[in-house]
């Protein structure tokens, strides 16, 4: 029961009660709810226009990627580990995963909340009028009247329908949870690859300048042939050709060189327009992990690769809200409380007899109940809810066959694609050698006059595209190797031993209920 005897006037507590919602109003009303813009877009003070003409875009008070200047030392050597460190750190997918799995811890709470009884306080008041005729005369009331208010309920049975609740959104937590470890490896996939492809695009064009710089060598050595007499024009006018096409090709070659540069500092998280030096990869990724069973790298990419575990946590939320969906087809059962006490200040006139009273007090009212509630007949709501939970399920379900048999595909593929690689490698740097000494034995023919100069181009040619296929190769391998650690749930391709020959490694923190 509440105690409000010290109230020495019903009026004065209702006027500062009133006075109180009335300044809480006001501070709901002043407290936004997100954070405001600090500029360039703001409220009009016309009704008929919302908002101040602007341009189109994102205001420069409100972009979140920071400046490039502030952050990348122009002297500083970024090596890959660097790199990762720094897109974990930074990228925004890794911060939305991260804000998404909290947000589904959040909702663990909520369905938690249904185990708990509600509680509500409550207070109103305010003047009433009544007249009620008595013959032979009537009687007239004015009363000012109010009080405090305090309901309690409590859900007592529902046929499973909390528990269902609780463990569905359990269940999607931990879904968001290993979509997180998820997002961390797809970033390091990305920076990886962007960084071997900046590797690749940088020797392409230190090949291409020893292309033309060596187009343009022969291009001398074919003039002054020919103003000897040696050679005819038309070679010069070839020479002259081949240098144009690798100055074309140089052009082309430092154009990707800058793409793949802004790549990768997008995939780090950092403005595309900051500069950036980037180490080149110290020695070649190891390939003891070719000497393993592609079946058993299956068998480590199901049981480790965090996408597949998202995909089964989620059919078995899905599961649990179609159970919550079934549950709502039967009766509920709760108990409810309330409390409350009521102040008033009254008079009573009556007429022709009646008796006049006039007069100030309280009374208490409780009382407890229990409800039984079922829906009988809500035209199919529930029961084709409940439907569409299970049907939801099974999709769920197809989804993680889908994701078991890609999972399966992507590491054979990449398996094969990564031995393939190793041998590519191999094979290109025997074609570089072999382009090398062709190239300098047709040199030696070309100045003897025991070949044309279109030999000589030819060799030029050869060996400048048996270099970039070595380059194109090695880049071929570095990426096939993070390919592979990728589909088997790591970071780096390694034998099962590294990891006892089955227990997969530890994932990174999680946000747990």
């Amino acid at each position: 029961m509440f105690n409000l005897t010290k109230i020495s006037s019903l009026r004065w507590g209702q006027a500062i009660v009133l006075f109180a919602m009335s300044v809480l109003a006001l501070r709901a009303e002043d407290k936004p709810a997100l954070p405001p813009l600090k500029g360039d877009i703001a409220p009009s003070k016309n009704s008929d226009e919302p908002f101040i003409a602007q341009p189109s875009g994102l205001p420069a008070s409100e972009r979140q990627a920071v400046a490039s200047g502030s952050l990348i030392g122009p002297d500083k050597i970024w090596t890959l580990p660097a790199l990762i460190d720094e897109a974990l750190r930074r990228n925004p997918s890794t911060s939305e995963a991260w804000q998404s799995a909290l947000a589904s811890e959040a909702q663990v709470g909520v369905a938690k909340s249904a185990y708990y009884p509600t509680v509500t306080l409550s207070a109103s008041g305010g003047p009433s009028h009544a007249t009620s005729p008595v013959y032979p005369g009537t009687t007239t009331l004015d009363q000012i009247s109010g009080g405090p208010q305090m309901q309690i309920q409590y859900l007592l049975l529902d046929f499973g329908g909390r528990r269902a609740g609780v463990e569905s959104a359990r269940f999607a937590l931990l879904s968001k949870n290993f979509d997180f470890n998820s997002a961390l490896q797809t970033v390091v996939l990305n920076v990886m690859t962007n960084y071997y492809n900046l590797d690749y695009t940088r020797a392409n064009v230190e090949n291409t300048e020893a292309a033309l710089a060596l187009a343009q060598s022969n291009l001398e050595s074919t003039d002054i042939r020919s103003r000897a007499g040696l050679a005819p024009i038309t070679d010069v006018y070839q020479a002259r050709q081949t240098v144009a096409q690798n100055q074309y090709n140089l052009e082309n070659a430092r154009g990707a060189l800058s793409q793949a540069q802004v790549q990768l500092l997008t995939s780090v998280g950092m403005p595309g327009n900051s500069s950036i030096n980037v180490a080149p990869p110290k020695e070649r990724p190891s390939t003891k992990i070719l000497e393993q069973e592609v079946d058993k790298l299956v068998d480590v990419a199901l049981r480790r690769r965090p996408d597949l575990a998202s995909k089964y946590a989620n059919w078995r939320s899905q599961l649990e809200t179609a159970n919550k969906a079934e549950a709502a087809r039967w009766p509920t059962l709760t108990t409810g409380v309330n409390l409350q006490r009521n102040y008033y200040d009254a008079r009573v006139e009556g007429t022709n007899g009646n008796p006049t009273f006039k007069g100030k007090g309280e009374n208490d009212t409780a009382s407890a109940l229990f409800t039984l509630s079922w829906n009988v007949f809500d035209g199919g709501n529930v029961a084709n809810t409940a439907k569409a939970a299970k049907r939801q399920a099974e999709v769920a379900r197809a989804q993680l066959m889908s994701a078991e048999l890609g999972a399966i595909s992507e590491v054979v593929i990449n398996f094969i694609a990564f031995k393939t690689a190793v041998k590519s490698v191999d094979a290109a740097e025997a074609l570089v050698t072999a382009s090398q000494q062709s190239y300098d034995s047709t040199n030696i023919s070309y100045k003897t006059g025991l070949k044309s100069v279109l030999d000589l181009l030819t060799a030029q040619n050869n060996l400048a595209s048996a270099k970039a296929t070595l380059a194109q190769s090695r880049s071929n391998l570095y990426t096939a190797a993070a390919n592979l650690a990728n589909a088997t749930g790591d970071i780096l391709p390694r034998p099962l031993a590294a990891n006892n020959g089955s227990v997969p490694p530890p994932t990174p923190a999680q946000p747990t209920p």
